[in-house]
């Protein structure tokens, strides 16, 4: 059931109840979410814990659901996207130079089918199958 709450990253409406402190998925991104209550209102934050699992879980999903593969690229990309995220807050993606949300990985041109046309996508991470 839908209530209005778009996924942190991408914009999404999420699918959820009205049951507050539950994790919900994006079915558009692979962003895990946090759903819970703030001043009397359901909000969706991060979900708490380690910051390479949420990628490593977050790319891994977002591939499953567009069922994309990975290649050799894929550590030296966490690692990048790792660092982009200590010096700059989020996982900016390594192969763009301004740290804006829409350059979050999945960044949106990733999310909007540049793999699907072009075969992989900017910073080699995602590839079609």
């Amino acid at each position: 059931m839908t209530h209005g709450l778009h996924c942190r990253l991408c914009g999404e409406n999420l699918e959820s109840t009205t049951v507050p402190n539950i994790d919900t998925t994006c079915m558009n991104c692979g962003t895990k979410n946090h759903v819970t209550y703030h001043q009397s209102e359901l909000v969706v934050e991060a979900v708490p814990g380690d910051p390479e699992l949420e990628l490593r879980e977050r790319i891994e999903e977002f591939a499953r659901l567009r069922n994309y593969r990975f290649n050799e690229f894929k550590e030296p990309v966490i690692l990048a996207l790792l660092e982009k995220r200590d010096k700059n807050g989020d996982f900016y993606c390594p192969c763009k130079a301004r740290s804006v949300p829409e350059n979050v990985c999945p960044c949106k041109e990733t999310r909007d089918g540049d793999v699907e046309q072009n075969g992989k996508c900017g910073c080699r991470l995602f590839w079609k199958q």
